[in-house]
């Protein structure tokens, strides 16, 4: 067992690993580059195993140093979280929340799920960004996130820890250009196979059930493009682009904002929601409050999550 490590050694391996050169971290450090360099030397010896590579003027991470990086970024963020309770009561902490969104997911109701967040008396800011599920989870695992919102759950082999809540679910529907009547509730899905349609990425769990539920109907579509951006694909579909499916569960407000009609819904696709949260040694109750309060919500097919 590996033991007495100077955490000063890794704080200083870490900067360094953060900024990319020991000159930098020196500047950060107030240390000199050869102090620096003498003391990553003396904790790579204790480790046993090197944590840089020297390239040109430049370093790069071993692998084992990739991974020291990682152990090395939850245990300073673990550090900054404990001194955050020196400030008082930690019920009382205020303090920005960074909440990343997954672009497929419908914002009407991301807002209903995020109200309770702005209106919390511990919450200074709330700081939303959106983006493709995989990059907001990778922001997550270096703490640049405190909580993200998507589509699809939790992969088997994501190299960090979080935690992964299902929060919701709603049936789906296809919804059209109010000024195109080829397509109707009354020759609905039949007439899809002489429809353009829009669908989400090709990789969506969506996509994958509206296909399966096409090849059971033995219908043949014409995909006029797949499109991750929920938004955008409301309003290519407002343009009269072609059909696109939707959740129901928010089918006023895309009806209202959009200018479009409901056409039919798709028997037994849905839509679910998840919710990530960090897996940290401090706990927060803005999570727990947050996951109940977004299962609480019924959507227009009856679900309720609590």
């Amino acid at each position: 067992m590996i033991t007495n490590i100077n955490y000063n050694h890794l704080y200083y391996f870490w900067q360094v690993s953060r900024h990319g050169s020991i000159a930098a971290a020196s500047k950060i450090l107030h240390l000199t580059p050869q102090t620096i360099s003498a003391q990553i030397t003396s904790l790579e010896q204790r480790l046993g195993k090197p944590l840089f590579l020297r390239e040109g003027r430049g370093l790069r991470l071993t692998e084992y140093g990739q991974l020291t990086q990682q152990y090395a970024d939850d245990m300073f963020a673990i550090a900054e979280e404990w001194l955050e309770t020196t400030k008082g009561d930690l019920a009382s902490i205020n303090r920005t929340l960074k909440v990343g969104i997954s672009d497929a997911l419908p914002k009407s109701l991301v807002s209903k799920w995020l109200a309770p967040l702005i209106d919390n008396e511990r919450i200074s800011n709330l700081h939303c960004i959106d983006g493709q599920q995989a990059e907001l989870l990778a922001q997550m695992a270096t703490h640049k996130l405190d909580l993200v919102l998507a589509d699809k759950p939790l992969d088997s082999d994501t190299p960090f820890k979080l935690f992964c809540h299902e929060i919701g679910k709603s049936q789906i529907g296809f919804y059209g250009n109010k000024q195109d009547q080829s397509l109707t509730c009354d020759n609905f899905p039949a007439a899809l196979a002489d429809t353009p349609i829009i669908l989400p990425a090709k990789n969506s769990p969506v996509t994958s059930a509206i296909q399966y539920w096409l090849n059971e109907l033995k219908i043949e579509i014409s995909v006029a493009g797949h499109v991750d951006d929920s938004a955008l694909m409301k309003a290519l579909g407002q343009q009269g682009f072609g059909v696109f499916p939707a959740p129901l569960s928010v089918r006023e407000e895309i009806e209202r904002h959009y200018d479009v009609n409901f056409i039919g819904a798709i028997e037994n696709v849905y839509q679910n929601y998840y919710a990530f949260t960090p897996d940290r040694l401090i706990k927060d109750s803005i999570y727990s409050e947050f996951v109940q309060h977004a299962r609480s919500i019924d959507d227009t097919t009856g679900n309720r999550y609590e």
